[in-house]
């Protein structure tokens, strides 16, 4: 009887599957929708897969990600992906070189199966059985896409069970995406047998590519990344912007009006790009949150229901300030259990909602200060604010926008911590770099002045240099300080 209901699933998702990805990949002129940089890394996969020379680590990629952030449409691009391929490009061309060498693609909604109540390993048994395929012993080319895979509760395992089975070749490629709380259960045994490629919210130059179709200028974010984070002092950060102001500033002139505003409070999901009116962003934003917290954190850990009712008066807490102590936070929120407090604060990171900081330097005692709580996006903050910024809080915005660089292009790579000076007149950020020397950085709108990157400079160690983001002009200040307009922040 599962067979017979798992036929039956199997041929009327086959038999939809087109038109259900015609609505993913095409926009309502029937026109491709853009991509999302990622892309182009799994067409490096793809190429490595066609190829024979992917790395035995990389045949089961997972996607986390917070919600409507686009795993889904990402996953169908990748199913479609022979539609994203030019000629001209050299990367494009040897995939369609070597296209012919793909024998399978499927996409697989789990949470289908999950309605059906069909679990993912008898779904595979199955599908290997009436494909005549055996994932042992495979010779032939197969990409399994499979979207929401956290709604099996035994994803992990079956995965793993799969990954052992393939140790004989390279001729399965499986991309698997899922909430942001995959990562808590992800075994241990599937941790060291899968690639993690985490997708998160849009920065400025994805908005732009996004919403108004405009591409960013080439090689630039990277070119910016190694200026900012990898010189050698404050002085070469300085003359190597200097010289590529004239293009970013002429950059900047052709844009939409008003768009820089526009990204901090609406432009952190994909789905912008359909939506003109902001009533209507803020509402969408507010589901994510709320599906969060209703299909995410509920499952993370048993809270009781009155604390759950707790976790937007939380969200609203942690959008309308800078630094709360955990004591204000038990007060105002009249839970009287720090267990507690921490356990729904770490619900909410987990779920991918906020990424926590931690203060910089042992002797502040790390375990007892409340860390820095900032937002994926700051279209989050926006949306749980209703637009609405109370002095002093408008600049959060930026904080979150840095939080986003970090996770998504820095850390790991670049740097290993970030942290934050606890001390009153303290700077925004301390990146801590692989070569153990650090940055001290401030953010803001209209900001001018460099005291709170002065006064960390000075207890910080191994400092090379500290940067100002937020002021009118670029300017360099005693050979230590570089002052940077906002627009050079927005395009890494």
């Amino acid at each position: 009887m599962i067979e017979n209901k798992i036929d039956i699933f199997y041929k009327d998702w086959l038999k939809n599957l087109p038109k259900l990805s015609e609505g993913y990949i095409y926009n309502e002129n029937n026109k491709l929708k853009p991509s999302r940089f990622v892309l182009f890394y799994f067409k490096e996969i793809i190429h490595k897969f066609l190829t024979n020379r992917l790395d035995e680590f990389e045949k089961i990629i997972l996607l986390p990600g917070i919600r409507n952030v686009g795993k889904t449409t990402l996953l169908m691009q990748i199913f479609k992906i022979e539609k994203f391929l030019s000629s001209a490009n050299d990367l494009d061309a040897e995939i369609l070189n070597n296209f012919n060498k793909l024998d399978y693609r499927y996409y697989f909604d789990i949470s289908r199966f999950h309605l059906e109540r069909i679990s993912l390993y008898e779904f595979l048994k199955f599908f290997q059985e009436i494909n005549k395929l055996n994932f042992v012993t495979l010779d032939k080319k197969v990409i399994l896409l499979l979207d929401e895979v956290h709604f099996d509760e035994r994803w992990s395992l079956t995965l793993k069970v799969i990954f052992d089975s393939t140790k004989a070749h390279k001729n399965l490629l499986i991309i698997a995406s899922g909430s942001s709380a995959i990562n808590l259960r992800i075994s241990a045994d599937l941790m060291r047998r899968v690639k993690l490629k985490e997708i998160h919210p849009m920065k400025f130059d994805e908005y732009l590519l996004i919403k108004y179709n405009i591409h960013p200028i080439e090689n630039l974010r990277k070119e910016l990344q190694k200026i900012f984070f990898l010189s050698q002092n404050a002085e070469v950060v300085y003359s190597a912007l200097k010289n590529l102001e004239t293009i970013i500033d002429r950059f900047f002139i052709n844009l939409p009006l008003g768009c820089e505003d526009d990204f901090f409070n609406n432009g952190g999901f994909p789905f912008v790009a359909n939506l003109q009116n902001d009533v209507e962003i803020n509402e969408r934003i507010q589901n994510v949150i709320n599906g969060i917290i209703m299909k995410d954190i509920i499952t993370l850990k048993k809270f009781r229901t009155e604390t759950i009712s707790k976790i937007n008066d939380l969200l609203f807490l942690l959008s309308n300030s800078d630094i709360i102590s955990y004591e204000k936070l038990l007060q105002s929120l009249r839970i009287d259990n720090i267990r507690t407090l921490t356990a729904l604060l770490e619900a909410l990171e987990t779920s991918g909602i906020i990424k926590k900081v931690r203060s910089y330097g042992q002797s502040y005692g790390t375990t007892r200060k409340t860390p820095k709580y900032l937002f994926i996006t700051p279209s989050l903050r926006s949306a749980i604010l209703n637009g609405i910024f109370p002095s002093g809080i408008e600049g959060k915005k930026l904080e979150d926008y840095f939080v986003l660089i970090y996770e998504s292009n820095l850390k790991n790579t670049i740097a290993n911590k970030l942290f934050f000076d606890i001390a009153e007149g303290g700077a925004d950020f301390i990146l801590n770099l692989k070569d153990r020397t650090n940055i001290v950085i401030e953010l803001g709108f209209n900001k001018e002045e460099t005291f709170q990157v002065e006064k960390t400079m000075k207890k910080v160690k191994n400092v090379k240099y500290g940067l100002v983001f937020g002021s009118e002009k670029l300017e360099l200040v005693e050979n230590s300080i570089v002052k940077i307009p906002l627009k050079f922040l927005l395009l890494i």
